[in-house]
């Protein structure tokens, strides 16, 4: 941490945020999960080089949490570029943002997006009706920002579901498009089958399960399913183990993932019966962080 100071204080922001994510993935692999922590949170975090990380806005959203949760959409609109620093921002705190906007996992969170709105594009075009579709814990819903489908107004109704009624607004106010509809509502009401929906031509979740239990992954991914129309499409995504920035995020931005192997990905559609599935396969984004998982209804 001391070397990694020198620098960012000299001026060398990339060279020093390298070091820094390097450094603690090698220590994170050396120690057990909570021996990690306690580790992390007194040495890194009572280091004087928290207060310099701590000037790139993207870390410290994530960080102090402003609506609640890790994770939320307005974090994510940073990696987008839908929301820009401050013009007062320190040369050091945009040096670091731009290094974080544009590192390895931010670029896997961009292709995430991609692959989403080309699957809105896909199921909306093999369609012989009007498209329903669902999208479970929505965020800002920017997947449909780059849908041609979308934008053209080519699909029948895509519900945006979400807890938080700030990502809804922003959908309301950013969407006009009357196929669009926003739900507030959460996954545990899913769950307990307090609120429910049919007929659906694809239903999917980007970063909702990288917070989800195995046991309630599972039962949700049988549930979503359900929802399915014959020949309707289900996708999830998941960050996988072991990536390179994970010590990072965990320290200096307080942001917990539940990472999971391509086999444990699979293995949430474990209730579904074969005899149920027409196909099912996984798949990773081009950078390898994030896996997907599939399954198109019999």
């Amino acid at each position: 941490m001391d070397d990694a100071q020198a620098m960012l204080l000299s001026g060398n922001a990339k060279a020093g945020m390298d070091h820094v994510i390097l450094g603690m993935r090698e220590i994170k692999n050396r120690y057990p999960a909570t021996e990690w922590r306690d580790f992390a949170q007194t040495t890194f975090l009572g280091h004087p080089v928290t207060q310099l990380i701590h000037q790139c806005p993207f870390t410290y959203h994530s960080f102090s949490k402003p609506r609640g949760y890790a994770g939320d959409a307005e974090l994510l609109d940073f990696i987008y570029g839908f929301k820009q620093p401050s013009q007062n921002l320190a040369t050091l705190g945009r040096e670091i943002l731009e290094h974080r906007v544009n590192s390895p996992i931010s670029s896997s969170v961009k292709a995430r997006k991609d692959v989403l709105a080309r699957t809105i594009d896909d199921v909306a075009s093999e369609a012989t009706h009007p498209t329903r579709i669902l999208s479970i814990a929505c965020g800002h819903l920017r997947e449909a920002k780059e849908s041609v489908a979308v934008q053209e107004g080519s699909i029948g109704q895509l519900v945006a579901f979400d807890q938080d009624p700030l990502s809804l607004e922003v959908i309301d106010r950013e969407f006009d498009n009357g196929s669009i509809q926003t739900i507030r509502g959460s996954v545990t009401t899913l769950v307990r089958q307090k609120q429910s929906f049919e007929n659906l031509d694809l239903v999917y979740a980007a970063g909702l399960y990288d917070y989800l239990s195995q046991p309630f992954a599972t039962r949700l991914t049988k549930i979503m399913f359900d929802m399915l129309r014959p020949g309707g499409k289900l996708l999830v995504a998941n960050f996988i183990p072991d990536h390179r920035e994970v010590g990072y995020m965990e320290t200096f931005m307080q942001w917990q993932l539940i990472y999971r192997t391509e086999s444990q990905l699979a293995d949430v559609a474990k209730e579904i019966s074969a005899l149920e599935i027409a196909n099912k396969r996984t798949f990773f984004e081009d950078n390898g962080n994030i896996a997907f998982l599939e399954l198109v209804k019999a």
